[in-house]
């Protein structure tokens, strides 16, 4: 998978705030592209931030 497409999909998985997607998730802390890891970190903090409403809810 292309780093471009990782960096997406890590933000997808972190805004489910699903932890289930922990380790998922996790192994991309430690990828070779910076904005990966960064995007790895980022959707790990959305998955602790559970008490905070997700994206699709804020139109609710």
């Amino acid at each position: 998978m292309t780093a471009p497409l990782l960096e997406h999909a890590l933000g997808i998985l972190g805004s489910t705030r699903d932890p289930d997607a922990y380790p998922m998730i996790e192994p991309y802390r430690q990828h070779p592209v910076d904005y990966v890891r960064e995007a790895a970190v980022m959707a790990l903090a959305d998955l602790s931030a559970q008490n905070t409403p997700a994206v699709t809810d804020r139109n609710s």
